[in-house]
């Protein structure tokens, strides 16, 4: 999966609180914080369909998005690539660091760490 810009991640935060959602309901969560445009909460929404970021359908004759994936999931591989990328580390990572976050729930935060520490079969 393509790992999500800033801005992106910043949309999947809120669907991952209250999808599915519309793009109208999106923008009035995210315009403001991201200072932007209806049209470009639309562009953004279309590009993280086409990188397989969102899921869309259509409730009601509305379209909404949802997340393509878990919380757990997308956090896991920007982790991932972060500390592959920067600290070279490809074994498994700490992440009780993580543990009293606020943005994870239990069950979250458990399958962040199984998914950091599952074996890639790379070792």
């Amino acid at each position: 999966m393509t790992q999500p810009s800033k801005s992106e991640l910043a949309i999947l935060k809120v669907l991952w609180a209250d999808a599915p959602l519309s793009a109208r309901e999106i923008q009035d969560k995210v315009g403001p914080q991201l200072d932007w445009s209806f049209s470009t909460t639309r562009t953004t929404l279309s590009r993280m369909a086409d990188k397989s970021l969102l899921q869309l359908e259509t409730k009601h004759g509305v379209r909404v998005y949802t997340p393509a994936e878990s919380k757990a999931c997308t956090l896991s591989g920007v982790m991932r690539e972060f500390f592959d990328t920067f600290f070279e580390m490809k074994g498994p990572l700490p992440t009780a660091a993580f543990h009293d976050s606020k943005m994870l729930s239990e069950g979250e935060w458990l399958e962040l760490d199984r998914l950091l520490n599952e074996s890639d079969g790379d070792d």
